[in-house]
């Protein structure tokens, strides 16, 4: 059965699918690497035996963190306040503890 122009409008209304643009693809990513990092600080802080190698896993995590904050196609992008603040946040921790 076919349905109509209406039925379909309908039904991309109630979709909570997200447009996978590129803004939101790299909003994903860098949210990722941003929560990667800060759980990786809290499993150093709890006192594990893992110390050292969740260390290097950090160092890793950071790089990664600011190879995406260089990609020079997001110089383009449009990025909601919220989320270039929380970016601009993440990025001033690493840049003052590494001073």
């Amino acid at each position: 059965m076919v349905d109509s122009v209406r039925d379909r409008l309908e039904k991309l209304k109630t979709s909570d699918d997200k447009l996978l643009t590129p803004e939101y693809i790299f909003i994903k990513k860098v949210e990722k690497s941003i929560f990667k990092m800060d759980s990786l600080r809290t499993k150093m802080t709890s006192g594990s035996d893992q110390y050292l190698s969740l260390y290097e896993e950090l160092k890793d995590a950071e790089k990664e963190f600011l190879k995406l904050l260089d990609d020079p196609e997001t110089k383009l992008m449009d990025f909601p306040s919220v989320f270039v603040s929380r970016v601009d946040m993440a990025k001033k921790k690493l840049l003052t503890k590494k001073l």
